[in-house]
């Protein structure tokens, strides 16, 4: 499984091309680390440690996803399963302690969690990991489902003991879904009891529905733009595994389009975590030096193909320097999707013709914090009980649509409100949104799409997603004094990070991965990525 040569042919495997095999590929991905995610497991073990009397339940949950492989056997067969006062399921909960030492725990999301999971996916309705694999009884068990047509199974059957079958689920974007739409009971902020409501915690595949890219519009998948490599185009071929000895079997048929298993994302953090801390996460005899370097940089080269920042109506007159700046959603979903810990936001620096800077906003110091961000991680804004008359309002920055002060960011995220109505960074407390204006994907019609995934917070911006368009204007309106000298350069850039500072500091307790994720943040603080940037000049108009 061999990158081509394109000096030789764009459509063949080369015998010098880099390693792209399905395995290569996903041991450095963000899948094959979906449980040895430090910041995976301290917010799931401080949900714990809030929540005490579901910590089984909350463990087995998150184990749904990030050991989704493990987690179904035990369910399955009964085996490893731990039933306590904690536990809400009738046969017992998988534990993390368990998942520790399960190999095929560790694994996370691997070869056989996604590709036994039968086409009851495309229903529509599943999520939140109630995905089906059957159980070992079943007449179609041991079905490893792949994209192609009629399979050559023999081999795989001899090998490994699964027989391989075309699966129409395995290139549709509802088997994503199964899992990256979830949605999360919401605990009563007084009770500490599920209410019966639920909080969308993620939602890309309803987002992406709802879009110029989705099913009604250009259609194309999860799998399109996330298994996806530069240098693969829809026409290599190859015959997808080789022999035992390594040999090319030539009976074999050549298969193609051919679906990178590198998976790349938005999170750039953990990638850059494990190559730093391949020894103390368990990394360093599966993956190489580097491995997970080059994964980020793959993941950065998909970043900056989700966005446009352009500049428009630029003027100085009356004191004032005016320009407009324009986010452009690239995206098949919201920018930024999924868990709520995202955020986007744009910082602008503006310096006279003698090179003083007249006006400076948003650019992160050194561990990738806004100055806005020590008032969001006070005491009394991170307190996870609040009291019943919490004002939320100073802890969040509100949409942005007009900027004259160097404190108007504007940050693009979800705030999570509690059944209180107070802001929260506590999953399960979440029961609504008190802000949304995560940038809609284009064709995203407010006026018709569900609930769930309808923006908050954005009243009074008549621009926010104008026309349907999946972009934002932001206007800039800058006083500028008399000694400052035109013409004036204006460096604007759109950031990305994956896990804020308040989702950071939220993530704190006693359990030993709740330190290690607060020790490996103060060291790797998660970092703040170009999206797009925009720089111009405006001088004095005659």
């Amino acid at each position: 499984m061999r990158s081509p040569d394109p000096l030789v042919s764009e459509n063949q495997p080369s015998p010098d091309g880099e390693d792209i095999s399905p395995f290569y590929d996903w041991k450095s991905s963000v899948m094959a680390n979906a449980f040895t995610d430090p910041y995976f497991r301290a917010v799931m073990m401080h949900e714990t440690e809030v929540f005490p009397h579901l910590a089984g339940f909350i463990e087995d949950t998150c184990l749904t996803c990030h050991s989704p492989m493990a987690r179904t056997h035990a369910h399955q067969t009964g085996v490893s399963l731990v039933q306590d006062e904690s536990c809400l399921l009738e046969d017992g909960c998988y534990r993390a302690d368990q998942a520790l030492e399960d190999p095929h725990a560790r694994e996370g999301i691997s070869c056989t969690a996604c590709h036994q999971i039968t086409n009851s996916v495309l229903s529509g309705d599943v999520n939140s990991g109630n995905f089906e694999i059957v159980d070992a009884d079943h007449p179609d068990a041991f079905t490893i489902y792949g994209p192609y047509q009629n399979p050559v199974g023999q081999a795989m059957q001899n090998q490994v003991g699964y027989t391989p079958a075309f699966g129409m689920q395995m290139a549709d974007s509802r088997h994503c879904a199964s899992c990256h739409e979830l949605f999360t009971p919401t605990l009563d902020m007084v009770t500490d009891e599920p209410n019966g409501e639920v909080f969308p915690e993620q939602t890309p595949y309803t987002e992406w529905e709802n879009s110029d890219l989705g099913p009604s519009g250009a259609d194309v998948s999860c799998q399109q733009c996330h298994m996806a490599r530069e240098e693969i185009s829809d026409s290599y071929q190859t015959r997808i595994a080789v022999m035992a000895n390594g040999g090319v079997n030539l009976n074999w048929p050549e298969r193609s389009p051919y679906f990178p298993h590198v998976m790349v994302g938005g999170n750039t953090w953990l990638l850059e975590t494990l190559e730093l801390f391949r020894e103390e996460l368990g990394r360093a005899e599966i993956n190489e030096e580097g491995e997970f370097t080059t994964t980020a940089e793959l993941t950065r080269d998909l970043l900056k193909t989700s966005a446009d920042l352009l500049v428009a109506n630029q003027d100085f007159s009356g004191g004032a320097l005016t320009f407009d700046l324009t986010i452009i959603n690239k995206a098949g979903h919201k920018l930024p999707t999924s868990f709520p810990s995202r955020r986007i936001w744009v910082a602008t620096r503006v310096t006279d013709s003698k090179g003083v800077v007249i006006f400076d906003s948003g650019f992160p110091d050194e561990n990738y914090q806004l100055s806005v961000d020590a008032a969001f991680t006070s005491d009394r804004c991170m307190a996870i009980k609040k009291p019943a008359d919490f004002e939320s309002s100073a802890c969040f920055q509100e949409h942005i649509n007009l900027v004259t002060a160097p404190e108007d960011i504007p940050i693009y995220e979800v705030v999570m409100g509690s059944s209180t109505g107070a802001i929260t960074h506590v999953l399960l407390y979440a029961a609504d949104r008190l802000k949304d204006n995560r940038i809609p994907p284009s064709g995203f019609d407010i006026g018709s799409v569900p609930p769930e995934v309808l923006p908050g917070g954005v009243e009074g911006d008549d621009n926010f997603n104008l026309n349907n368009a999946g972009q934002d204007t932001i206007t800039y309106r800058l006083p500028v004094s008399e000694t400052a000298e035109p013409p004036f350069s204006v460096e604007s850039t759109l950031y990305y990070q994956s896990i804020r500072p308040t989702f950071v500091d939220a993530a704190h307790g006693e359990h030993p991965w709740i330190r290690e994720f607060e020790t490996i943040a103060s060291i790797n603080p998660p970092p703040a990525e170009v999206l797009a940037s925009a720089n111009f000049m405006v001088d004095v108009v005659e």
